[in-house]
């Protein structure tokens, strides 16, 4: 398997069409089908079903696109950021844990590049845990995490940004948005939408089931992330506990503080002997 047999596959998906893509990538229709050969004999599987008139994709065609995606992407980003390093050899690795994150890293990135223009900020924003193994298998210079995550170990500096707690995602509708703050017992009453506890804050995740002991079976959603939680509370099919700096906002739902005093600190990790020295300029800035 390479990225080219890939890439082809992915513009065949695309386009459910062998023409199509071959005038994409500028090669002949034929070469198209022999790279898409190649690649089903190698996984074992039939991608797509074609004939003469008609082309789609089998139930494993569909499952390998967005995997064939994933591998694409991350190639021509990591052959992107090999490029810059060349151009410049000065940037920082940046981690968060949450992609709503970012909202509170732009006015410090926006300083730092004012500052160093010619420093480039690579940001990743892999996942909750894979964010912090990354941070500490020393592939990032800089974590944005929650303190009460972070694993005890030597040598780890930690500058807070915020004092944080949790709040409530209430539909801009319901009659909770009236109150100053909301009590478990409001919540055992409700409809409650609970994100994947790996990705959230222990004491989040703690909450949460401490909730959902209460709550009748029938009356709780899963999702796998925050901004899922957002776009279901926004429908009105329920409400959702989450930390106030990862709370977003918008007309068609508000975030109530809860009465149940959780503190939590969100800032910044870094290695006190890391070597980068665009990462103390970096928290110089911060």
């Amino acid at each position: 398997m390479n990225i080219d047999n890939l890439k082809c596959f992915i513009l065949v998906a695309e386009n459910l069409s062998f023409a199509r893509a071959a005038e994409a990538l500028y090669i002949s229709q034929p070469a198209v089908t022999k790279q898409i050969n190649a690649l089903e004999n190698e996984l074992g599987a039939t991608l797509f079903i074609r004939s003469t008139r008609h082309v789609e994709l089998t139930p494993i065609g569909m499952s390998f696109y967005k995997d064939a995606k994933d591998i694409v992407i991350k190639s021509q980003m990591a052959v992107s950021r090999i490029r810059q390093q060349n151009i410049n050899s000065d940037f920082i690795r940046i981690g968060l844990s949450n992609p709503i994150a970012l909202f509170n890293l732009t006015p410090l990135l926006a300083r730092f590049h004012m500052n160093c223009p010619d420093i480039r900020p690579h940001i990743q924003i892999p996942g909750y845990k894979s964010a912090l193994n990354l941070f500490l298998e020393n592939k990032l210079d800089i974590l944005f995490y929650f303190k009460e995550n972070m694993p005890q170990k030597k040598g780890i500096d930690f500058i807070e940004i915020e004092q944080d707690c949790l709040v409530c995602l209430v539909p801009a509708s319901h009659p909770l948005t009236a109150k100053e703050s909301i009590s478990l017992l409001d919540l055992s009453k409700e409809p409650i939408i609970a994100c994947n506890p790996l990705n959230a804050p222990l004491s989040t995740a703690a909450f949460q089931q401490k909730l959902l002991e209460q709550c009748p079976a029938g009356n709780i959603i899963y999702c796998d992330s925050i901004e899922v939680a957002h776009c279901m509370v926004a429908s009105g099919i329920g409400l959702s506990v989450l930390p106030g700096i990862l709370s977003l906002k918008s007309p068609d739902f508000t975030a109530v503080p809860l009465n149940v005093k959780i503190p939590l600190s969100f800032g910044a990790f870094y290695y006190k002997k890391n070597a980068n020295t665009a990462l103390d300029k970096f928290i110089k800035c911060l």
